[in-house]
């Protein structure tokens, strides 16, 4: 099985509510292993990452998620001294590649990063440094899992959440009709009262997804008529 490290950084993590609530949903997954850069910068008496530690870590790891809250366009600095510290092209090898994923907040509004939006660049664009730092090191870059403005999502906008982020966890960014096989097996592994419901959820997804691509195969076949 893959497993999966987070390296996260926030300056102030136990009164973020989005962090928390992302801390929650991982909480007794075994196969993904979370470390607090702040927090262990804050054990080391020399105030430096202790290298051997931290590389070993990313060996072990198959996929690699860097989570952090979006500073003025950046990630916070003790993130950046964690890779000015341990990232090495040693950490690149042959043979399966490693991934490379990134969960970033936003306070700001989805539109402001959108074409003609006040910051002149979608997310995707500020995040390619990492995309650059993934080529370098020969891991597989993933599509950014991106979180806006987080404290005015409706509860059923978080359950979503919920689920995309431990899917992009274990799977990455991939296709749908695998993260619905995901989800199947993930209910699985819990039994509570809402299972039967969110089976039935599931389904309907199936089905819409099929009438969706039948929809848009009989869309072609009508253009190739003209």
């Amino acid at each position: 099985m893959t497993k999966t490290l987070i390296i996260m950084s926030h300056p102030d993590v136990a009164q973020s509510s989005s962090q928390q609530f992302l801390l929650a949903a991982i909480k007794g997954e075994e196969r993904i292993q979370i470390r607090h850069l702040e927090s262990i910068l804050a054990e080391q008496e020399n105030n430096h990452f202790d290298k051997r530690i931290e590389r070993a870590c990313l060996q072990e790891a198959d996929r690699i998620i860097f989570q952090f809250p979006f500073y003025w366009y950046q990630c916070p600095s003790v993130m950046k001294q964690w890779m000015d510290e341990v990232l090495t092209l040693n950490l690149s090898q042959k043979g399966k590649k490693k991934e490379l994923g990134i969960v970033v907040t936003v306070g700001a509004k989805k539109d402001r990063y959108a074409a003609g939006g006040s910051v002149g660049f979608g997310i995707e664009e500020l995040l390619r440094p990492y995309q650059a730092l993934a080529n370098q090191l020969g891991w597989n870059y993933q599509t950014p899992f991106i979180i806006y403005q987080f404290q005015y999502l409706k509860e059923t906008q978080k359950q979503q959440l919920l689920v995309d982020y431990l899917y992009y966890l274990e799977n990455g960014s991939h296709y749908f009709s695998e993260k619905e096989q995901w989800m199947l097996e993930k209910l699985e592994q819990y039994s509570n009262t809402h299972t039967g419901s969110v089976r039935e959820w599931i389904v309907e997804l199936q089905q819409e997804r099929e009438e969706l691509v039948m929809m848009l195969s009989e869309m072609g076949n009508e253009a190739d008529g003209f």
